[in-house]
């Protein structure tokens, strides 16, 4: 006998595909965060492809000769030097069209770009107001150093390109995980008043109803 009554029975079978949110919102969750990684990885490839690629060092050549470039006003090129880079350069613009006015500035910061073994650190970008060939002459006091044209790297561009390989990534596994954590709570309440709903005939609106179907 039980002077209270019988003790309640076993829980209920509650069918998963009655539990709200839906479980699809794991999968969406899972979907942020792998596109986030993925443009994260994407970014890490295009950033270090960008930079290696911007010395063309099948060009390169050695101190007191020239290279020819075409350059115009929108175009960023520069004058690299395979390292060690233990003394003093110069580059000058030897040719190039006529009334042209072309400048070769010493860049306020270094970039250094390693292809394969080798270090090339950039030294002087040339900028030109009439698009054309330009011939320019590099030299240095020993007649050591190996120059190479490039593009003139942009220092922002591959630390924006390096903060979106780092940020947006860790922002997709978070976005994922808050949103899988979420449902999984709004799951759990959902299921429990389910139960009690079974148990003992509790009527009103379910604790996930109100949001995410």
């Amino acid at each position: 006998m039980y002077p209270y009554g019988p003790p309640p029975g076993p829980p209920p079978r509650i069918d998963a595909g009655e539990l709200r949110p839906r479980r699809r919102w794991f999968v969406v969750a899972g979907l942020i965060a792998a596109v986030c990684v993925g443009i994260g990885i994407a970014s890490f490839v295009m950033t270090l492809t960008s930079t290696v690629d911007s010395v063309d060092d099948t060009e390169a050549f050695a101190s007191g000769r020239s290279v020819t470039l075409r350059i115009g006003p929108e175009d960023d090129a520069a004058i690299y030097v395979r390292s060690p880079f233990l003394a003093s350069a110069h580059c000058e613009v030897v040719s190039g069209p006529a009334g042209s006015v072309p400048r070769v500035t010493t860049p306020d910061s270094t970039f250094t770009v390693t292809k394969g073994s080798v270090e090339w650190q950039r030294v002087f970008v040339l900028e030109a107001d009439t698009t054309g060939d330009y011939g320019v002459r590099c030299d240095d006091p020993r007649g050591a150093l190996t120059f190479a044209p490039g593009d003139d790297a942009d220092l922002a561009s591959f630390v924006g390109g390096i903060v979106v390989t780092v940020v947006v990534p860790l922002l997709g596994l978070l976005a994922g995980a808050g949103i899988a954590i979420i449902v999984g709570v709004r799951r759990g309440r959902h299921r429990r008043w389910l139960e009690a709903q079974a148990y003992y005939g509790h009527q009103g609106a379910p604790p996930a109803a109100n949001g995410t179907g």
